[in-house]
């Protein structure tokens, strides 16, 4: 995969954020025999509708002494896919859905992303992470779970060692039923985190921004 499908998918930063309880995985969780009290949790966060976001993401690469910043809009609508809009350093638009990866610019001019099939996985990985389908997760991930209190992990393991060469560990932090930080850990010296600010469930998207943010 060439280095700029994997920097839109693994992802740049300043100062490392803050470690999230709890700090290490959780058991691997076993449909039918130590999932149930995961259900609640599943549940509430696959049934939030669409879903508008203000993230930073912070990207480490092995090629780069030091990290680097964005931040953002993410958009996730059910059947339309991801939306990611950047606003800086460049205004654009990464948008991942059933038919692959596609990039747009600040003129509204769109093209399909590097016809990588290593990509195409990926991006296939990613999609049922985010609407946290546990029918399709079991399908791709092995998934461990923790939690502290209100605060909780889910470790998402790629079961295909060519999906889990390319975007790594999937890790999901947060609190009560809310989203807080996803890390894609490829390795210790390339990875993403993207902090999840000021958020929005059971949003109803405009024709406009479905035309803008998606395809």
């Amino acid at each position: 995969m060439n280095r700029f499908v994997l920097a839109l998918l693994l992802g740049l930063a300043a100062e490392p954020l803050p470690a999230a309880p709890p700090p290490n995985p959780g058991p691997l969780l076993v449909a039918g025999k130590n999932d149930a009290a995961w259900e609640p949790l599943f549940a509430a966060l696959a049934g939030q509708g669409a879903v508008f976001s203000r993230f930073t993401e912070r990207r480490w690469f092995p090629f780069r002494t030091q990290p680097v910043v964005v931040a953002g809009e993410m958009r996730l609508a059910p059947g339309r896919g991801l939306s990611l809009h950047y606003a800086r350093p460049d205004d654009r638009t990464v948008i991942v859905d059933t038919h692959g990866l596609a990039l747009r610019d600040a003129a509204g001019r769109t093209r399909d992303g590097p016809p990588d099939p290593r990509a195409g996985a990926a991006i296939g990985a990613l999609l049922p992470v985010l609407r946290f389908d546990r029918a399709e997760l079991a399908k791709t991930f092995a998934l461990s779970a923790a939690r502290d209190g209100a605060d909780w992990r889910l470790d998402f393991a790629p079961q295909d060692p060519a999906v889990a060469r390319t975007i790594g560990q999937i890790v999901v932090f947060g609190s009560g039923g809310a989203v807080q930080r996803i890390e894609l850990r490829r390795s210790a010296h390339q990875r993403i985190e993207i902090e999840i600010g000021e958020t929005a469930t059971h949003v109803v998207f405009s024709a406009a921004d479905l035309a803008r943010y998606f395809r």
